[in-house]
Parts: C-alpha cells; structure tokens; sequence
C-alpha cells in the first residue's frame, strides 16, 4: 500500500511539474522593463505579431481586454480598414468606403505598390474616396489618430468630418461578370485586385489553375462596381482641413470621437498602410494587433517601410506568434532560424533593450510533426537572442489539442484554425503565464 501511494504521488508531481513549466516563460527576465512600465501606470505600447490566427483579433481582443481592464485603456491602437480591402478583421469594428481600391497583403506577389507599411496590408486608388472606420462599442472612443500613409502624399489636403449616419448605408455593390485576357507577368492576387475581387471568388468562377495565370488566356471575373448616394454629404459636417505629413500623419481631435470618417483625393494617389488610434490619458495599455493571413517570420521582412512604421509606435513590449504556415512548407530550419534572428534583430535596431516575446504556435491536424520542430525551432531561437518564449504547444496539450479542440467544437474543420472559443482558450494561457509569472 505505501509504495502503491508513493507511485500515486510520484505521478502527481510529475505531472505538475509538466504543467508548471508548461505555464513558464522562458527568459522572462528580459521581459521585466516592460512589467517596470506597466506598474508605474504610464502609457504602455503592446505590439502582437500574428498570421491568421491573429487577424481575426479573437486571441489579441482576450489580452487586449485583461490589460486594459487591469492597466487602462490608453487606445485600441493598429487596426486595418480589413473589408476595404476584401479581408476578414476584428469584430469591434467596421470600414467602409465610396470608391474601390487595389489592396494587397505583404504575403502576395505584386508589382502594384512597392512598399508595404505598417499593418502588412495597403489600400490604394487614385479617386476622390470617403474612408470610414466606425467603433461598434460607443464608449471605445479615440482623441488622436495616426495615420500611416505613403510618403508621396505628403502635402496633399484631406478632410475630417462626423457623420449622422454610416456610409455603409449609402453604397451598395454590383458585379459585372467579364473575361479578361491575361498581361504578361500578371500575377494571381494582381488580377484580384484590379476588379475588385477576390482571389476566391476568381478560384470559383475558373477552377484552380487560374492561381497561375497564363499570358494571353482569357478568364471570367467580376469586376466589382460601388453605387454611391450622394445624399451622405447632406449628413455630414466637415470638423477638420489637414495635411499629409511624411508616410505618417497625425490628427487630434478636441472631443473624443467613436467614428473616423476622411475624405481625400491625393494626387499623386491615396495609398494607405493602416491607422492607430489612441485616447489622450498619461496612463493605461494600447494594445496594437498586427495579423496577416497566410504570413510567416520571412514576411515580416520584406518591407523596410513596415518595420520604420512599426518601430515609429515604440512599443515597450513585441509579441510574436508565428510558425503555423511554416509547418505548411518546405523550409529547413537554418532558414527559420535566420528569419526569426533577422526579424528580432530589426526590432532591436532602435531600442537594443526592447522585450520581445516569441508564442510558438499549437497543435494541427495537417503538420502535427512538423509543428513539434518548428516549436523546437522558436525555443532554440529565443535562447540564441536571449528573447523570452513561451510554449504554446505544451501550454494546450502538445500533440493531439486540435483533435480534442475539434471535438470540443473549439476548433475548424480545415484541420488547422480554430474557432473563438478555442482562441480565447489559448489567449488566456497566454494571459495566465505573463500575469503569474510577474505577479
């Protein structure tokens, strides 16, 4: 009997040891000016790097909630006009527009817009554009805005205005279904962009070899057209005249604002890269979210413009959550690795001290081994760059999660993404190791 309950409590610590440091932080010492910061109640900039497991915002909205609501809230901070740009994005918010706009991610290959700022997305077009961008949460107001714009706007006038109702209410769309011969060199996502379109909508009308488009072969697509009601001037009244500045423009507002509504006509073209919005306090947590469908480490890179921008906001802490999509390739881990160092060491360019924290990614059904390396892979880099981490993957239940999320209906049946309530699980085991492991 006594030694039947000395294998029970053997086992019991066991296990627990395995979920302690499941929960740990590795090298969370490096992540203490960040802690310094947020308990002498100043204005703390969180930055969270994602690929599509961020964009949809329901991990980064659970942390953004628990800081603020234990910090303040200083801002919502780096969001996208996402549907402007035919995207899935946040649900505390939306955007819509007047006019139709090219619009890329940085993961596509394009030769439209040769630089790509802050948020990893760029709208652009060359018309007289309504841009709006409208809080559903009324008490989720804004007295500062920045705007990350293309340096050859600067100059060029635009407006600000408040609005009695939402231009969504005042456009509608039509499809034109056409076939267009193909241009040489003319990518995939190019062709999507140019008609308003999605690359799955062109998948559906041509089958899958249109993802390779042939020059001089004809496609079906439909070019998308706005219809615009005019009678939307009527409701709005014009609040401000400004100016671009630089490829990054300020406005402040004298009252706080739930709804930003621009109206511009650059010149030189309308070119946008995202927009942060911040309150006018000295204390509380802006927490900026950063998720690119389909991106990995190596994209991150491609932009210098991205990283200027990013690097502009200052942030006190970086959290990074990748890996998913590189289980999906080929890449060798010497390859990783150096994306991971380059990536670590662009941030730390400015501020050499800055707290990063790498978030390896969790379990799928498609590359289960592989995402086992790739964890392997973040945890060796982090000790290489002497950066914190923290292990996802082990945190949720390691190999065999999404099978168990997919039964839980936590988890998409693509095999890879999960669901909201599977994403907050694993934001609060993100939540539950920062907050207890610097209590």
């Amino acid at each position: 009997m006594k030694m039947k309950w000395t294998s029970i409590l053997s086992g019991t610590a066991l296990l627990l040891v395995i979920f302690v440091k499941a929960q740990n932080i590795e090298n969370k010492e490096v992540l203490k000016p960040f802690i310094d910061k947020l308990n002498e109640n100043k204005v703390t900039q969180i930055l969270f790097l994602g690929d599509s497991h961020i964009q949809a915002d329901w991990i980064t909205s659970f942390l953004r909630n628990k800081f603020q609501e234990k910090y303040g809230n200083a801002g919502r901070g780096l969001v996208f006009p996402y549907s402007v740009a035919n995207s899935n994005g946040p649900d505390d918010f939306t955007s819509a527009t007047n006019q139709t706009w090219e619009n890329f991610r940085l993961v596509y290959e394009q030769d439209v817009f040769p630089q790509m700022g802050a948020s990893g997305f760029v709208i652009g077009n060359q018309k007289e554009s309504f841009l709006e961008i409208k809080f559903k949460n009324p008490e989720e107001t804004f007295d500062k805005v920045i705007i990350f714009n293309d340096e050859k706007m600067n100059g060029e006038k635009f407006q600000l205005y408040k609005e009695n109702q939402s231009l969504s209410n005042f456009v509608s769309k039509s499809a034109e279904r056409i076939k267009y011969t193909v241009s040489s060199g003319e990518t995939f996502p190019e062709i999507a962009s140019k008609f308003y379109t999605t690359t799955t909508k062109l998948v559906q009308l041509n089958g899958a070899g249109i993802k390779n488009p042939v020059e001089g072969n004809s496609y079906q697509i439909d070019k998308i057209s706005f219809n615009y009601n005019p009678d939307f001037e009527k409701s709005i009244e014009k609040i401000a005249d400004n100016k671009f500045s630089g490829n990054k423009t300020v406005v402040s507002f004298s009252e706080p604002q739930n709804t930003f509504l621009m109206k511009t006509n650059a010149n030189s073209g309308n070119v946008f890269y995202g927009f942060q919005f911040l309150k006018n306090v000295n204390k509380g947590v802006v927490f900026n979210t950063l998720g690119v469908n389909g991106a990995t480490y190596g994209d991150f890179l491609k932009y210098s413009l991205q990283m200027e921008q990013l690097n502009s906001i200052q942030p006190d802490l970086v959290m990074i959550s990748l890996g998913t999509n590189e289980s999906l390739s080929s890449i060798t881990k010497e390859d990783f690795q150096k994306n991971i160092s380059d990536l670590v060491s662009k941030f730390k360019e400015q501020n050499p001290n800055l707290p990063i924290l790498l978030i390896s990614p969790t379990d799928n059904r498609l590359k289960s081994q592989k995402i086992k390396e790739i964890v392997s892979w973040i945890e060796e880099s982090a000790q290489l760059k002497k950066v914190a981490f923290f292990n996802l993957y082990e945190a949720t239940g390691g190999s065999g999660y999404f099978k168990k999320a997919l039964n839980k209906k936590e988890a998409n049946t693509d095999g890879v993404h999960f669901l909201r309530p599977g994403y907050e699980f694993q934001a609060e085991k993100i939540w539950t190791a920062i907050s207890e492991n610097f209590k």
